[in-house]
């Protein structure tokens, strides 16, 4: 089941837990604010789609979000 991970990059506050939890998926961009990876990124950097086996680490860059910038969902 594909996993669906967005970014509100307009709420980061560069944190960068993201990085900690799940580094093959989010990547600094512009600013230092995270990006979704090009091979998981659709529909421009903000929004991505990751494979089932990162499920895990993508929910706890979003539990760690201090800003509540990341959205993680099964679609």
């Amino acid at each position: 089941m594909p996993v669906r991970v967005k970014i509100d990059r307009s709420k980061c506050v560069v944190a960068h837990f993201c990085f900690f939890y799940a580094s093959t998926v989010f990547i600094p961009g512009e600013g230092g604010k995270p990006v979704v990876a090009p091979e998981y990124a659709v529909n421009g950097v903000e929004e991505g789609v990751v494979p089932d086996e990162l499920y895990e680490q993508v929910k706890e860059a979003e539990r760690h979000c201090p800003s509540r910038a990341i959205r993680v969902y099964r679609e």
